[in-house]
């Protein structure tokens, strides 16, 4: 649908507003960098010796190492994420760390789910923007969810999105040959065309670090790709879309089903990956557990009690495990 003449001045003013933004921030950064300069030439300048000012020169070095270059991002890897449910922050030791890809796996109805949609509904929260790759799933289906976790209604949902806190890449929609219900999605025609997804990715993470210090990325689901490709393809794919997620600020959480595929899979898959947060149900009970991420309170299996929208656990060691 064509926009209105109002709308367009919106989108403009938008685009006009982010990069005067961008435009302050590096002026800012640059302003920093020349004020450190000119106070180390001063005191470099009043130095008695040879020795001192080299000590002034080193100090003004380490002092600018600090500073955001523009153009140029820097990564805090030692920085967590919260997931949004306290519970496996607690667990996690604080969150996910930095620049990580983490597999969420896990029967059909567990509590993956409800801990995907929380960090979303955290990525709001914190007015940090959040990047939904769907192949698998109706965004509508996934609004709602993310509505009913954060107790609110579509509209509000659909604010996000025109803020543009909420991305979409919609593979979903053009496979049962449905308009996407999102007019500000990047539509993919089929879940086959993995460059078009690597490249849409790459663009809405260059924009959206132009403005914000970090984002986050849900990926639903893995599954959906498995039966589309040949083994030695898809895993190749990984490696190329999780490397480029670690190269910039950005946390990722990828949904994948338990059941509907070879274990090997799941191992190799679980290899590329940064850690994995494993969920089961044995004996109407359900449990978690996590794997690969280092320092984390305990790698044995916890219990889930669910809780509507969020998800308690049982009890477990507070003694740190690597």
């Amino acid at each position: 649908m064509e926009k209105s003449e109002p709308e367009v001045k919106i989108d403009d003013l938008k685009k006009i507003l982010n990069d005067l933004d961008k435009a302050i921030r590096e002026a800012e950064e640059r302003k920093k960098q020349v004020e450190i300069y000119l106070k180390s030439l001063v005191e470099i300048g009043k130095a008695q010796n040879a020795k001192e000012k080299a000590e002034i020169a080193e100090k003004a070095i380490d002092s600018s190492q600090d500073v955001q270059v523009p153009g140029v991002i820097k990564i805090d890897k030692s920085r967590k994420v919260l997931t949004g449910v306290t519970k496996v922050d607690d667990l996690l030791l604080g969150g996910i760390p930095m620049t990580s890809n983490i597999v969420l796996f896990g029967p059909p109805f567990s509590s993956k789910e409800v801990l995907a949609y929380n960090f979303v509904a955290r990525s709001f929260k914190e007015n940090i923007p959040v990047v939904i790759v769907s192949a698998d799933r109706d965004l509508r289906q996934i609004k709602a969810e993310i509505a009913r976790i954060m107790g609110s209604d579509l509209a509000s949902i659909d604010s996000y999105e025109e803020s543009g806190l909420l991305r979409f890449i919609d593979i979903y929609s053009r496979s049962i040959q449905i308009p996407s219900p999102s007019k500000n999605s990047i539509v993919i025609d089929n879940i086959t065309n993995l460059s078009a997804l690597i490249k849409s990715m790459e663009s809405l993470e260059m924009e959206i670090l132009r403005t914000y210090p970090y984002y986050r990325l849900l990926f639903i689901s893995l599954t959906a790709f498995i039966p589309q490709f040949d083994e030695k393809i898809f895993m190749r794919f990984s490696q190329q879309f999780t490397q480029k997620r670690r190269s910039n600020p950005c946390v990722s959480l990828y949904l994948l089903e338990e059941g509907l595929f070879d274990q090997k899979i799941y191992e190799t898959i679980s290899y590329i990956m940064d850690g994995t947060i494993e969920f089961k149900i044995s004996n109407s009970k359900q449990y978690i557990r996590v794997s690969g991420l280092s320092n984390v309170r305990t790698r044995e299996w916890i219990e889930v009690y669910s809780r509507n929208t969020s998800f308690d656990l049982g009890s477990f060691s507070l003694e740190r495990v690597r």
